[in-house]
């Protein structure tokens, strides 16, 4: 088992990548309780990402969508397009640092009231 071939994770195969510009979990509220605060500020964010999603190109909004929403790799995508992974990575990274943008400023407004 020692020499039995793992299953790379992302974060392995794309070491010198930063995490923190490569995933959207960090946009996201974590808080699991339905409290009518928690729900409206759910709701809002979800507003917020469909807003920065549709000012994306839309290169740069398919990559995300395919990755993060339909859970598919890189590899599958570049074979799909034709596009090489570090052109796919490029854009995801666009697209993710537009987002983390547009989330900062609802999390300015919210921290502000």
């Amino acid at each position: 088992s020692y020499r039995k071939k793992r299953e790379t994770s992302y974060n392995d195969q794309y070491a010198n990548y930063s995490e923190e510009d490569l995933y959207i979990e960090e946009l996201l509220p974590l808080v699991e309780s339905n409290t009518p605060e928690v729900v409206y500020t759910k709701e809002l964010v979800r507003e917020v990402l469909n807003e920065g999603l549709e000012e994306l190109p839309s290169a740069q909004r398919d990559v995300f969508v395919w990755h993060e929403v339909e859970g598919k790799s890189f590899n599958e995508i570049a074979e799909e397009t034709g596009d090489s992974v570090n052109t796919l990575l490029s854009r995801k990274r666009y697209a993710v640092t537009h987002l983390r943008a547009k989330m900062n400023e609802l999390f300015d407004e919210i921290k502000s009231h």
